[in-house]
C-alpha cells in the first residue's frame, strides 16, 4: 500500500490504495512510521516527495476499519494514525507534499507535516473530524504551533471542504496548478534543486527544524489527546461514525 521509488537523490513515496482514496489503513500507517529510519540509513536520499495514487491524495483515517474495531483496538488504531502523521516531521531530509487529489482529515494533516505543499486546483482540503464527533488533535496542535490560527479555526470549527485556492490564500500551500502534469513538473524541479545541495547540510538544517518543532509539540499533543479521549465513546461520536458509513447526515444530541 506504499510505493517507494528512488530516482537519483530523490525518494518518491506514493500512498497506493486508490480504491479507498488512499485512506490511512493500518498497513499504510506502518509504512509511514518506518520511513524516517529508512531514510536516515540511506545518505543518498536528499529529498522526499509524498503523493497519492489515482485521483486522491489521502482521504484521512479509514473510518470503515475504525468502526469495525472494539474499544481497545480502536484506540490502538487511533494512536497508530496519530503517530504515523506526526512521524512525517521526523523524516531527516526536506519533504514535499504533491497533493494530486482531495486531502481530507488526515490527508490535510499529512500535507501539513511536509516542508513544502503544492496542489492541483481541483483539490479540496478539510479537517472533517468535528462533523463525526471527534477532533483533529495533531492538526490543531501543529496549525496553532506554526501560526495558522485563523486557518485552524476555519478548518476545525466548520469541518468544511475548502479549495486549493483558499488554502493558498491562507498561506498553507506554496503553489497551485491547473493540471497534475504541471504539479509534477514543479515538484520534480524543486526536489532536484534541493537534491543538488550538500547532504550533510540538508540533514543538519532539517534536524534544527525537527528538534524545535518536537519541543513545542510534545506537551501540547499529550494534553490534546487527553481531551480527545473524552469524546471517543460518546453517543455523538458513535452516531457520527454510523452516519458516515450509512451516507446520511448525523443527528447529534450532545451526549
Amino acid at each position: 500500500f506504499l510505493q517507494v521509488e528512488k530516482t537519483g537523490h530523490v525518494l518518491r513515496v506514493t500512498l497506493n490504495r486508490p480504491e479507498r482514496r488512499n485512506a490511512l489503513s493500518t498497513p499504510i500507517c506502518e509504512g509511514l512510521l518506518a520511513l524516517p529510519a529508512q531514510i536516515e540509513a540511506d545518505m543518498d536520499i536528499r529529498c522526499v516527495i509524498i503523493t497519492g495514487a489515482g485521483e486522491g491524495f489521502c482521504s484521512g483515517a479509514d473510518l470503515k476499519e475504525r468502526r469495525e474495531l472494539d474499544e481497545a483496538a480502536r484506540w490502538r488504531y487511533v494512536e497508530l494514525v496519530d503517530r504515523a502523521l506526526l512521524e512525517i516531521e521526523s523524516i531527516p531530509v526536506p519533504t514535499i507534499a504533491a497533493v494530486n487529489g482531495h486531502a481530507l482529515g488526515g490527508g490535510t494533516e499529512l500535507a501539513l507535516g511536509c516542508d513544502f505543499r503544492y496542489a492541483v486546483a481541483s483539490v479540496n482540503f478539510g479537517l472533517t473530524e468535528t462533523g463525526i464527533g471527534i477532533i483533529p488533535t495533531g492538526s490543531i496542535v501543529r496549525l496553532l504551533r506554526d501560526g495558522y490560527d485563523s486557518l485552524n479555526a476555519l478548518l476545525t470549527y466548520t469541518a468544511g471542504h475548502f479549495p486549493a485556492s483558499k488554502m493558498a490564500e491562507m498561506g498553507f500551500l506554496n503553489g497551485v496548478f491547473e493540471e497534475n502534469t504541471a504539479l509534477r513538473a514543479e515538484v520534480d524541479a524543486l526536489a532536484s534543486q534541493i537534491a543538488g545541495n550538500a547532504p550533510l547540510a540538508l540533514r543538519a538544517a532539517k534536524r534544527v527544524e525537527r528538534e524545535l518543532a518536537a519541543e513545542r509539540t510534545a506537551a501540547a499533543m499529550r494534553q490534546a489527546e487527553e481531551i480527545r479521549r473524552s469524546l471517543d465513546d460518546t453517543e455523538d461520536c458513535l452516531e457520527g461514525l454510523a452516519a458516515f458509513a450509512e451516507k446520511r447526515d448525523p443527528i447529534f444530541r450532545g451526549r
